[in-house]
Parts: structure tokens; C-alpha cells; sequence
């Protein structure tokens, strides 16, 4: 075979404004780490930009394979993928390479490969293809059942490895694309429901509420009386079942859930980050306090400042305006390329457009609410802006996934 087969370098057909705008946050994100990187008394540790630059470079390389590759090749061999991607998740744990009391990498001496990354991208294309070859209507129940097998293995693996930041990736990918498929609301309502009676379980009365609304829905929605009530019941199980789950999952993990609840729990400790993160945003102000002159990055109170905190960081410098323009740049990428996935000229193309935007949007979602104490610490990094030429060559492979569903 020749190399036409597999790649076509069709850069004519590239959607430079999304480029440009990916550009611009990364140079926002390489201020930001110059900044960040810098404390009073020193100058700026420049091997975290230099290495940050090379990430660039590396992420441009991911960017045009996954945007290069021709898509009637990666249709053909997505179950390939699929299965490679399993197995490169299951290493860790047959060959106990933990780190950190977690099974995440795989240990190449001073090299590091995060398998869980890369299924992100073989999720997409895998998920494509079940959307786009299936012959059931979105409108029949068992149309999710194909497809959510294929979420739940590497979901359930990743669970227990365990993180859950990017099990929950996952799940909204799935859920994008199975919206995107013209799967009625309500049966996704149905698959999302048990992920919410898990949190409403750990209050009786919120449970009983949820479970009454459950009831109401289910019962205005669908005649099928025995359907509903196995529903019904799956859900009360769920709940019952909410404890064990609790239990299963790491004591730190606990305290991170606990922590976005109250960081003043343990102000000292686990809320010690949401705190400091929380005071940096608030201090920016309208303006902020100017380049170089953040105190909490700068006099190093905060925690993981150039990675998972950049957003404070931001905030703390620029202010309201200047964190607006990030936010404002990254809607407009995600309703322009869901603008693509609306147009798309095929199924497969579509759910490549909108696998890739969900996982984007997810991190932004996470990242963000982490810093102002919405959600749980789960030590994800804000696209194309955290340090991390790991997660730049993933951002950008994304952006090529977009990007070439998009192209002919």
C-alpha cells in the first residue's frame, strides 16, 4: 500500500479560523506559564516554557496525522484500534506499574504513556462507526445497547484505575454523540438518571424527591408499564447500591468529593487548593493585578499554578476581562464546530466532529469548575493553555479529529 492510502494532505480544505483561534490560546497559554513559572526573588523557570514549546511542536505533529489520516481508513480499522487501546489500558495493572497508588501509566523509563489519553481518540472513532453503520432507529430503546457496551469497558477499566476525571469524559462523549444520533431525549434521560441517583443517595430526602420526579417522568413518558418499572427500579437499586460504590473508591478520592462540598473542611489539606485558587480569582478583580504581579502564583501559594490552576493564574493577572476573552474564544470554537457536526455530510463525519468537541468542552467544564470550587480536584488540565505536552499533543489531536471530519 502506498502512502495515499492511508494519509491525504488535504490542506486546502482546513478550517483556518479554528486554527488561528487554537493558536491564540496557546500563546495565552504560554504567557500564562512564563507567569506562572516565575516567583519573587527569581526569575522565570524557562524550561517549563521551553518544554511547553516543545509540546507545540509535538502537538502539531498529532494534529496533522489525525487530521491527514483518511477517514475510510480509520472506519475500517476501528475495531482494530478499539482493541489495542484496551489493552494498552490493561498493562498497567497486569504488569503493576502503579504510581501514585494508581494504575494510569505505562513505564518506559523516564517515559511515561497515559493509555486512557489515547482511548479518548479511539472512543470517537469507534463510537462513529457504531452510530454511523447501525441499521436500528434512534428511536428504538435497544439502538444505545451496541454502543454503550463499547463505552462501559474502557470506562469501567479507567474507573478503577482509578480516575474518574477522565471516566467522566467519556461518558459525555458518549452522550454527545448519542444526542447527535437523534436518540430520543428521553431514554438519554434514562441512561444519564443513575449517574444522578448516585448523588442524590447520599441524602434521604434528596433521594426520595429525585425518585419521585424518576417516577413522574417515567410514568408521562412511556406506556410500556413494564419498562417503566424496571427503570424505576434499577434506579432505586442504583441508590441502594450508592454505599458500596462509595466505599469502593480511593479514601483521597473521597475527600476531593467532600472537599468541593465544603473545602473548608479541611482548609490545611485537601480544600487547601480550591481555597487558594478561589482567593486568586477573586482578587484579579475587573482588571486584574497586571503581568508578573500575581501574588498568590507568585509568592507561591498556589498549588499546581501552572498546570491544573492556570485559570487562577489568568484570572489573578487579567482579571474578568482577560479570563472573558479565554471563555469567550473557547464558545466560539465549540458552536463553530458544532456548527460542522450539523452540517456534516456524513454520519460518521458528524459524530467525529462532535466525539471530538465533547471531550474539549468536557475539560474545559471540568477544569474550570475545579478552580472555583464547582466541581471535585481531578488534576485535569485546561486545553491548550496548562502546561503538559502530553495533553497539548492530545488537545491538538482532538482539534485534527474535528478538523478532518469536517474536511472531504
Amino acid at each position: 500500500m502506498k502512502f495515499k492510502d492511508f494519509f491525504n494532505l488535504k490542506f486546502s480544505e482546513l478550517d483556518i479560523p479554528s486554527l488561528i483561534l487554537v493558536f491564540v490560546l496557546t500563546g495565552c497559554g504560554l504567557v500564562a506559564i512564563y507567569s506562572a513559572t516565575s516567583f519573587v526573588g527569581t526569575t522565570s523557570n524557562m524550561q517549563y516554557f521551553w518544554k511547553q514549546i516543545l509540546g507545540i511542536v509535538g502537538g502539531l505533529a498529532m494534529f496533522i496525522m489525525l487530521y491527514s489520516v483518511r477517514k475510510s481508513f480509520i472506519l475500517s480499522y476501528a475495531e482494530v484500534l478499539y482493541i489495542i487501546g484496551l489493552i494498552l489500558i490493561i498493562i498497567p495493572f497486569i504488569l503493576s506499574m502503579a504510581t501514585s497508588g494508581t494504575n494510569r501509566w505505562i513505564n518506559l523509563g523516564d517515559f511515561q504513556i497515559q493509555p486512557s489519553e489515547y482511548m479518548k481518540f479511539i472512543l470517537i472513532i469507534m463510537l462513529a462507526k457504531c452510530f454511523s453503520e447501525t441499521r436500528r432507529s434512534p428511536q428504538n430503546p435497544g439502538y444505545v445497547l451496541y454502543p454503550l457496551t463499547v463505552l462501559l469497558i474502557p470506562a469501567g477499566m479507567v474507573f478503577i484505575q482509578p480516575d474518574l476525571g477522565t471516566t467522566f469524559i467519556y461518558v459525555v462523549i458518549f452522550a454527545s454523540m448519542l444526542f447527535m444520533s437523534g436518540y430520543k431525549i428521553y431514554y438519554i434521560f434514562m441512561i444519564i438518571a443513575p449517574f444522578i441517583t448516585m448523588i442524590a443517595a447520599f441524602n434521604s430526602w434528596v433521594f426520595l424527591i429525585w425518585g419521585l420526579i424518576i417516577a413522574v417522568i417515567i410514568f408521562l413518558n412511556n406506556k410500556n408499564i413494564l419498562f417503566s418499572v424496571l427503570m424505576f427500579l434499577l434506579n432505586i437499586l442504583v441508590g441502594v447500591m450508592t454505599p458500596f460504590f462509595w466505599n469502593a473508591i480511593k479514601p483521597y478520592q473521597q475527600q476531593r468529593i467532600l472537599t468541593m462540598l465544603n473545602p473548608q473542611l479541611d482548609p490545611m489539606g485537601a480544600g487547601y487548593q480550591v481555597i487558594q485558587s478561589q482567593i486568586a480569582i477573586g482578587s484579579g478583580g475587573l482588571h486584574g493585578k497586571g503581568f508578573l504581579q500575581g501574588t498568590q502564583s507568585h509568592l507561591n501559594f498556589l498549588p499546581e499554578q501552572h498546570t491544573d490552576f492556570i485559570f487562577s493564574v489568568i484570572s489573578e493577572e487579567f482579571g474578568f476581562i482577560g479570563i472573558s476573552i479565554i471563555l469567550f474564544i473557547y464558545c466560539f470554537l465549540i458552536l463553530r464546530w458544532f456548527k460542522m457536526a450539523v452540517t456534516a455530510k456524513s454520519t460518521f463525519s458528524a459524530m467525529l466532529i462532535i466525539g471530538g468537541t465533547a471531550a474539549l468542552l468536557a475539560h474545559i467544564f471540568i477544569n474550570v469548575g475545579m478552580t472555583v470550587g464547582l466541581l471535585p480536584v481531578t488534576g485535569k488540565p485546561l486545553p491548550f493553555i496548562s502546561y503538559g505536552g502530553s495533553f497539548l499533543m492530545t488537545s491538538f489531536g482532538l482539534v485534527g479529529l474535528v478538523l478532518n471530519g469536517n474536511a472531504e
